[in-house]
């Protein structure tokens, strides 16, 4: 018998791999969006589990035969078909408590505003306008997520968040220096989201500066915690930034 299960295993094992193949490659080429590669990734995640028991049953029903290749292939399927569904269902439970929201801000009280941003966004994407009842749920969640604050002039804060988006690979959709906002576009790293940014220098004192930044997802009620992660990350590397910019330069000094 194990010689007619192991070719339908074989290729149920690699119709799951093709379609977390397309589902993916399928949104970073263009082919189709985002939310429709991340559905036919759930549906990958269901049909390795039921690969799993199937192999787990071929195992157990061929146990008694001699066939030790075949019961080392169904063993192999049994373990990457659970490697595979047990790695994305974790990913799952892991972020599977953060809230269900998609717009982050370091200042939730006059939130910074997108400009351009609302002439790129699709009808059926989410709004733009700014849920004042995230707020207390940010706080509660994300409480990392703070505005960043420097004695540097606004011009040099300016330069240095201008070099990140540019390291970071973000799609820049608008610039004002003299207002010190810069709009932008950034995308997940696998499924290839589209998140809005939008950074907002301010001067607050004569020789005090405030940035604040916002982030916000084009589709879905939830973020995964992604935008807020975004922030924070941004915001350390801008502070570390300024930092080594205040740091002497030791070879000028010899």
């Amino acid at each position: 018998m194990s010689r007619y299960i192991s070719p339908v295993l074989y290729v149920l094992l690699m119709l799951v791999g093709c379609i977390a193949f397309i589902s993916i490659a399928g949104v970073r080429v263009g082919i189709f969006e985002p939310i429709t590669g991340f559905s036919m990734l759930r549906k990958s995640v269901f049909a390795s589990l039921v690969l799993s028991l199937l192999a787990a049953v071929s195992l157990g029903v061929c146990r008694k035969e001699k066939n030790i290749a075949c019961q080392r292939f169904f063993f192999l399927v049994l373990i990457v078909s659970l490697v595979y569904s047990i790695m994305w269902i974790g990913f799952y439970l892991q972020r599977s408590g953060l809230p269900d929201i998609n717009d982050i801000t370091t200042d939730t009280d006059v939130p910074p505003a997108f400009l351009n941003v609302n002439f790129i966004r699709k009808s059926q994407e989410n709004d733009l306008r700014y849920n004042s009842e995230w707020a207390p749920i940010q706080h509660k969640y994300y409480p990392d997520v703070q505005p960043l604050f420097s004695t540097k002039s606004k011009t040099a804060v300016y330069s240095a968040i201008t070099a990140l988006v540019e390291e970071r690979g973000w799609d820049v959709v608008a610039t004002y220096s003299g207002a010190g906002i810069i709009e932008a576009t950034a995308r997940t790293p696998i499924f290839g989201f589209r998140d809005d940014v939008v950074i907002r220098i301010t001067q607050i004192e004569p020789k005090k500066i405030r940035v604040d930044m916002r982030s916000c997802s084009r589709v879905g009620s939830g973020d995964f915690g992604v935008n807020a992660e975004r922030i924070v990350s941004f915001m350390a590397d801008l502070s570390e930034s300024l930092s080594r910019s205040s740091m002497p330069n030791l070879s000028s000094m010899r």
